[in-house]
């Protein structure tokens, strides 16, 4: 390129003719313009995708769950949320830690375009590195957990697909690759307790990989293996150590090892993760398991997912960790048509893989479906109540008065606000996050909130009925609703009363 400006502005007789000649004949250019023709697609996808999210996020008003991570990360200590507060969680400290300087200091919308910053990254990563058949790649970023659940909802689990996605990306090199690919891997570990079993089946999937090809691996690079599977081991160990439950925790104790509650389960979020049609996600969960099979991919599939789906059943489910099985489903689909070249059955590869694409497009119109119609609920509708809360309590100026407020869903409140400001939690000090344990300091019984007659009380999911309190005007019900896909999947209004 330089030696092409350096011949234009010493040509004496130049004009727009000649220049457009000499750039065709430039090689780099040449190759940049013919990258631009092929993915010009990719970029206007991206494009929309990213004016898609920020419309959607700056509408949305992040809730409980999302206000508990700007919480722990604001008001922890290093030591103190990876070795004390953490392991009442059940979360590994990835997210966290990514929280914890921009908590001290930005504002807490801040936590939304973080999200959305980390989601568009994984989007470009898929539109420009991924194997999938154009129309599934292409539709992809607008499926329902990789655009809103794990996109505009700015939990630890938005990091799941940029980490997946660039796994695949390096995973046909991973032997010689292997630092890169651990690092990923590790990260992947540290990004939820579910994941960390992902990361598990990676390392376990590749170690028999480099069994079956030891002998052409050479004497440094299996060196090198055996480093990055001693840094690996220390990283779970460390997980462990940190989410190690203890025995005061109030928050999924127990483990129930019915092997009935599997069997029922796991059917259920396969189907609920795909498109809620149960004979449609059926087929499409055969189709993938024959194209795993022939792709040599399988044994991946089966150790990722059948492990996720266990702790599901033996320790704690919820609605938005399908997007789990779901993205598991989609990293290997992207792993196996990056290894179409090396097959069982190639005589059969053609059918199944139109067929695999077929089926893609059938849980993509699902999932399309629920990212469109969740969006609009968002974006019209309340998500969360915090918001609106901390705003009659700005505009009232009742910051510094006495406010008592009861339910985890009124943590919501707490991040517009530089500090604690409910008195009956942690006597008004800090930290302000919801501790998962029964030596919590918090008065929720209402007789005993009356007793110390607080200027303000705050009541998450109010009944109904509950429209008069002794002493106390009803300012109002303030609105929130957790919308899940096509629907409102539980409410979580606050209501208000103020001290006559």
């Amino acid at each position: 390129m330089l030696v092409w400006l350096l011949a234009i502005s010493t040509h004496q007789d130049w004009d727009i003719t000649s220049t457009y000649r000499l750039l065709k004949r430039d090689t780099v250019l040449d190759s940049i313009i013919n990258s631009i023709r092929k993915s010009w697609l990719s970029h206007l996808v991206l494009l929309l995708y990213i004016i898609l999210i920020f419309i959607v996020i700056f509408n949305h008003e992040q809730w409980a769950d999302e206000a508990q991570a700007w919480l722990l990360a604001r008001d922890s200590g290093l030591f103190e949320l990876l070795f004390e507060n953490l392991r009442y969680e059940g979360h590994p400290p990835l997210w966290h830690l990514l929280l914890m300087l921009p908590s001290r200091f930005l504002p807490y919308r801040a936590v939304s375009i973080i999200s959305a910053l980390i989601a568009i990254v994984g989007v470009y990563i898929l539109l420009h590195y991924s194997s999938f058949p154009k129309i599934v790649k292409l539709l992809l970023p607008f499926s329902y957990f990789i655009f809103y659940q794990y996109g505009v909802i700015a939990r630890n689990y938005v990091l799941i697909p940029l980490l997946l996605f660039l796994i695949a990306s390096v995973y046909k090199h991973k032997a010689k690759r292997i630092y890169q690919f651990t690092i990923l891997v590790c990260l992947l570990a540290n990004t939820s307790i579910f994941t960390t079993l992902i990361a598990l089946s990676i390392m376990f999937v590749h170690l028999i990989d480099l069994v079956r090809a030891r002998s052409q691996l050479g004497k440094e690079l299996i060196i090198r293996q055996v480093k990055a599977y001693i840094a690996f081991a220390i990283v779970i160990g460390l997980i462990v150590v940190q989410l190690w439950q203890p025995e005061d925790s109030s928050f999924a104790r127990g483990y129930n090892l019915s092997i009935k509650r599997f069997l029922e389960l796991s059917p259920r979020i396969l189907d609920e993760s795909m498109t809620e049609i149960s004979y449609v996600s059926g087929l499409v969960l055969i189709v993938s398991l024959v194209w795993f099979w022939q792709t040599k991919m399988l044994l991946l599939y089966l150790l990722s997912t059948l492990s996720v789906l266990s702790l599901f059943s033996v320790k704690y489910y919820n609605s938005w960790h399908q997007g789990i099985i779901f993205l598991t489903w989609i990293f290997v689909i992207w792993l196996s048509f990056q290894n179409q070249d090396n097959m069982r059955l190639a005589k059969l590869s053609g059918w199944v893989r139109r067929l695999v694409i077929l089926s893609s497009l059938l849980v993509l119109g699902s999932q399309i479906y629920w990212a469109a119609s969740v969006s609009i609920s968002d974006f019209r509708g309340t998500y969360s109540a915090g918001e609106a809360v901390s705003r009659y309590i700005k505009e009232n100026e009742l910051e510094d008065k006495k406010i008592y407020a009861t339910g985890f869903w009124t943590t919501a409140v707490l991040p517009y606000f530089d500090g604690n400001i409910f008195d009956n939690h942690n006597d008004g000090q800090k930290p302000a996050f919801w501790l998962w344990s029964d030596r919590r300091k918090r008065i929720e019984d209402l007789e005993a909130i009356l007793r110390d007659q607080p200027d303000l009380i705050i009541i998450a999911r109010p009944p109904s009925d509950l429209k008069e309190i002794g002493g106390y005007r009803f300012v109002g019900i303030f609105e929130g609703n957790l919308y899940w896909k096509n629907r409102i999947k539980e409410k979580n209004d606050l209501g208000v009363f103020h001290k006559y």
